[in-house]
């Protein structure tokens, strides 16, 4: 059976499906052993021997596992700096399998996913998609029904407006649902204001929730969970 040939790619988990398109245009994908740049190539996986810089891939099993990210570490693979990786707390055989959806900044704590379904990373990631992301911020202060009703309305941060957020609080903490993934968005939103943000934890993702996962561990979970 047929299938477009940056789809194959993004689900054999060599990457996300808008990475597997720049592959192809860029040359770096072969087909049988001819170089092929058009996105709307199709191939047969059953048949066809595709190649990415000259190795062939094949489709493997699919892996979904949640973190509870700690405090002070990268979300990156590898960092210049030394500092410790989202990667150090996991087991050697998946270091090298699976990938982030997205990131947590070095001081932030809390639910973060990991995969090699390609689609699945587009889906999650996608603007057009606004897939809920809920975090809990303890505040320096209490914040103020007017500058909740401005979260809830929309601000400007960086020269673009946000879009409505959802709000709800218990004192200083402050639990705030967005749906974009800009930089450091929640914390420069706080800022706006004035406040100091003294932690911050992502606590939900769509329909999945941290729960009592505890700080530095993870767990295998299905696809379905992350839809």
């Amino acid at each position: 059976m047929q299938e477009r040939l940056q789809k194959f790619i993004s689900q054999a988990g060599v990457a996300s499906r808008r990475h597997a398109e720049e592959l192809i245009t860029s040359g770096k994908v072969r087909v049988n052993g001819k170089v092929v740049t058009k996105l709307g190539t199709k191939v047969d996986p059953s048949i066809d021997r595709v190649e990415v810089d000259h190795k062939k891939i094949e489709t493997q099993k699919l892996i979904y596992l949640v973190m509870n990210k700690p405090k002070r570490c990268v979300t990156t693979r590898r960092d210049p700096r030394a500092r410790k990786t989202v990667y150090d707390y996991l087991p050697a055989e998946l270091r090298d399998v699976v990938w982030p959806v997205g990131r947590l900044d070095f001081l932030t704590e809390g639910l973060l996913i990991f995969t090699n379904d390609g689609e699945l990373t587009q889906q999650l990631t996608h603007p057009s998609r606004e897939h809920e992301r809920e975090y809990e911020a303890v505040l320096d202060k209490e914040i103020s029904s007017g500058r909740i009703e401005k979260l809830e309305q929309g601000m400007i941060i960086d020269g673009k407006k946000t879009a409505p957020a959802k709000v709800r609080t218990n004192g200083t903490t402050v639990y705030i649902t967005i749906h974009e993934g800009w930089n450091r968005q929640v914390r420069k939103m706080f800022s706006a204001f004035g406040y100091t943000v003294r932690n911050l934890k992502r606590v939900r993702i769509g329909n999945l929730k941290l729960a009592d996962l505890e700080s530095g561990t993870y767990k295998m979970v299905q696809r379905k969970d992350l839809l």
